[in-house]
């Protein structure tokens, strides 16, 4: 790894995951700048807040690497009349206050004129990596955001624009407004924007395009809460006449169908035709016949059109700034944090290393997991053997032959060895000859085996079936 970098958060993460299962962008907000408290130091996932925050503004700018789709760089500027204190941090902030991101930032001071006796703007960029950077969006406060002095002055000094002027144009830059049609040379709708192809929405979904639209394009029978897109698929667009006179009588927002406008055509002289006999009406003249002259066809197309490119035109559907849709951000909040058993947020998968962690309740195991240091034997001579993270019991059972001379030491060996030790072992014989049995030991149990022995009352010896059971750990 650089020295030097940014790492996504658990939170941020969590937020992302969050964000593409509702279909909504990821909005950062706001940067965050702190001195480490005292120490430049590596950034940890499970980070909620830097280590100590000097200062906090809105992002300046949000834009995507050329090189890399899944790039972001995010800039801020620290203004000159802030400081006294190092930067060794920053953090990237969610519009719901989550911290996406953590930088670690070489030690840079960032002077203040009012105690060091010089100032500077501070500019920051920060290059992270997401895995899908078309739906992380800025979110901009209008009312903070500004361009550095430098760029603002090198505008200023071409005399072009007042300075008010530029710090209009920068406010509004941010994004197009909901409702404005786009059109785009590829096939894929980008995000934020829905195609114009008559389909229907759901208003909850896109509530500022809805009430833009206000059903101006719904028909009988549409469902109530949904707002239908106007169809621009094979059509070509015309500015509305707004009373200009040029297309009279039109509505904005209404088709039109195809037309010719009224025209005449003037014949060539023709032998034996005299055109002012024509203009009289007659059919026939000098041999020819009117209809076959005048009614000329021509091979073509399906319609008459210019040369053209075809796009797809798409309408912005929501900004960042005021659309949330139907999502509850809260939830979105309480889904990014780490689940509990009073919270249903966000927890990671178990490591095996996890797993074996009894005390560990903020990782989740798998159906793989589960199944983790449990085997089974289902045969006469069997076990079972439960993993360490359930306590390790093992449970063995068998049946062997034995004659009950009450001399022999009969060895039997446990199908699994026990890890640890032997916590119970007895056995018993067939209820057919119990009479004649006084008594039946185990002996010299160990991890691995044991022995068994009985005593019989009688001198003639008898071969039993010996079941046995043991369990440990």
């Amino acid at each position: 790894m650089a020295d030097y970098y940014t790492l996504l958060t658990n939170g941020g993460i969590a937020y992302e995951t969050a964000c593409k299962a509702a279909g909504v962008p990821i909005k950062l907000a706001q940067i965050s700048v702190g001195d480490g408290n005292g120490a430049v130091y590596n950034p940890d996932a499970n980070a909620k807040a830097l280590k100590r925050e000097v200062w906090r503004g809105p992002l300046n700018a949000l834009f995507q690497d050329e090189k890399n789709a899944n790039w972001l760089m995010a800039e801020v500027t620290i203004p000159s009349d802030v400081g006294g204190w190092y930067v060794r941090e920053a953090g990237l902030w969610t519009d719901t206050g989550i911290l996406y991101a953590v930088v670690k930032y070489p030690e840079s001071y960032k002077p203040v004129l009012a105690t060091s006796g010089s100032g500077k703007e501070f500019y920051i960029r920060s290059i992270f990596e997401t895995s899908n950077a078309s739906i992380v969006t800025l979110l901009i406060d209008d009312t903070v955001v500004k361009a550095t002095r430098a760029w603002v002055m090198d505008y200023l000094a071409k005399g072009t624009y007042s300075k008010a002027e530029i710090e209009a144009m920068i406010a509004k830059a941010s994004a197009l407004p909901v409702g404005v049609m786009v059109p785009f040379p590829l096939g894929t709708v980008p995000p934020g924007y829905l195609e114009l192809d008559n389909s229907l929405f759901k208003d909850d979904l896109y509530p500022d395009l809805a009430a833009y639209l206000a059903r101006k394009f719904n028909v009988s029978g549409d469902a109530a809460g949904y707002t239908r897109l106007p169809e621009s698929r094979g059509e070509f667009f015309r500015g509305w006449d707004h009373g200009r006179g040029m297309d009279p009588g039109r509505t904005i927002g209404s088709y039109q169908a195809d037309a010719f406008k009224s025209h005449t055509h003037t014949p060539p002289n023709q032998t034996g035709i005299n055109s002012a006999a024509v203009a009289t009406g007659a059919k026939s003249l000098g041999g020819n016949t009117y209809d076959t002259l005048y009614n000329v066809g021509f091979t073509g197309d399906t319609e008459t059109r210019p040369r053209n490119l075809a796009v797809m035109w798409c309408i912005k559907a929501w900004n960042a700034p005021i659309n949330q849709g139907t999502i509850d951000i809260a939830a979105l909040a309480a889904l990014a944090a780490q689940a509990t058993e009073l919270n249903q947020g966000t927890a990671k998968v178990a490591t095996a290393v996890q797993m074996l962690d009894s005390a560990n309740d903020l990782v989740m195991i798998t159906p793989k997991k589960l199944r983790l240091g449990f085997a089974a034997s289902f045969t006469p001579t069997g076990y079972f053997v439960f993993p360490s993270w359930l306590g390790g019991l093992v449970i063995q059972w068998g049946a062997v032959e034995y004659q009950t001379d009450g001399d022999s030491l009969l060895a039997v060996s446990f199908p699994v060895e026990f890890p640890i030790s032997v916590l119970y072992a007895d056995w018993t014989v067939e209820s057919g000859i119990l009479s004649s049995v006084i008594g039946s030991y185990v002996h010299q149990v160990t991890k691995k085996g044991m022995y068994l022995t009985c005593d019989k009352q009688v001198s003639s010896v008898a071969t039993v079936v010996a079941r046995w059971f043991a369990f440990g750990r």
